[in-house]
């Protein structure tokens, strides 16, 4: 089942730590998968543990072998809780070698691996990604998977400003992602927070060269995001003229995109401009605007409403993503 990012997903982690049912949380990278089970342990009272299996080799989970009383018996590492109640994570269950995943799966299936069982206190929780990533992963076993509750967790803007304002993320940060309903569809929640971080660290440096804060963003969420976040961050762009409200109800705010254009306010078309090209990264999108008349009507105005050079650019993305001809 699909679940935002956020209450819900706590809210299950906090069902299954209560029936002693372990769980598996599937989702792409960056969309704080790790987060939340820190806000559910924390929420629950408890510990937590994460371990990264894709930097594990066996031993770091079996542990070493030693000889007693004429028998050979394993020493668990030491991250491997003995007492006490919690969380235990682990990570890239799917991205793992095989060698690495089968006792894993002991672990969290049986509690038990070797000479080591998983204290009654603890509940195991899987994470992993889901195929189709830029990166390999590995197919499980359905029967395997059956034994867990298994969670799709998918990013969600209003859960993440939930949560950005909880956590100090720039203000700047919050007001731009606010303004896109689908700017983790080309970006990850992660790496705005790691946005903020940057911002944060450029005010306090005495917000020096503007071009290396655009290069630091710029490699975080792309050229497009960071050329529009700028935009908001130096207080240009405006939240009144959303991607959303240009492709669906143009006549409201065509006006003013109008009067900016008389005015020769540049900046600001170029920040509507550069949020619909954003938007118009999403391919379900673009489907739709090439089958709805009005919406396909909206683009077309909006772009004869802009100034040739900055139109010329929506056009293209337009073009490139279906939403056009």
């Amino acid at each position: 089942m699909q679940l935002n990012a956020g209450k819900e997903v706590v809210d299950v982690l906090s069902l299954a730590y209560a029936s002693g049912q372990p769980v598996m949380l599937e989702g792409p990278h960056g969309v704080g998968k790790s987060q939340l089970v820190e806000e559910a342990a924390n929420s629950l009272g408890i510990g937590y543990i994460v371990r990264d299996l894709s930097l594990m080799e066996p031993p770091d989970l079996i542990g070493l072998p030693k000889f007693e009383n004429s028998k050979t018996v394993y020493a668990p590492p030491s991250f491997l809780p003995t007492t006490g109640k919690g969380l235990l994570v682990l990570e890239e269950l799917n991205r793992c070698e095989k060698y690495m995943r089968s006792p894993c799966l002991q672990l969290m299936t049986a509690r038990c691996l070797n000479d080591y069982m998983l204290p009654t206190g603890w509940l195991p929780v899987a994470a992993l990604n889901p195929a189709g990533e830029a990166y390999d992963v590995q197919e499980l076993d359905p029967a395997l998977q059956s034994r867990f509750i298994r969670i799709q967790v998918r990013a969600d803007v209003k859960s993440w400003l939930a949560w950005a304002a909880k956590n100090g993320v720039h203000p700047a940060v919050r007001s731009y992602v606010e303004q896109l309903d689908r700017v983790f569809e080309s970006s990850n929640p992660r790496s705005w927070a790691y946005v903020s971080n940057v911002v944060t660290a450029h005010e306090s440096s005495g917000a020096g060269d503007r071009k290396a804060l655009l290069a630091a963003v710029a490699g975080l969420v792309g050229e497009v995001h960071a050329t529009a976040f700028m935009k908001t961050y130096r207080g240009e762009a405006t939240a009144t003229v959303s991607a959303d409200t240009v492709l669906r109800s143009y006549k409201k705010v065509r006006p003013t995109v109008s009067g900016w254009a008389r005015e020769r306010k540049t900046d600001m078309l170029q920040s509507v401009a550069h949020s619909v090209m954003v938007a118009l990264q999403n391919s379900d999108l673009c489907a739709e605007i090439r089958t709805d008349a009005s919406m396909t009507k909206n683009l077309g105005c909006f772009i004869a409403d802009l100034p040739a050079d900055i139109g010329r650019k929506v056009k293209v993305s337009a073009k490139n993503g279906g939403a056009l001809p």
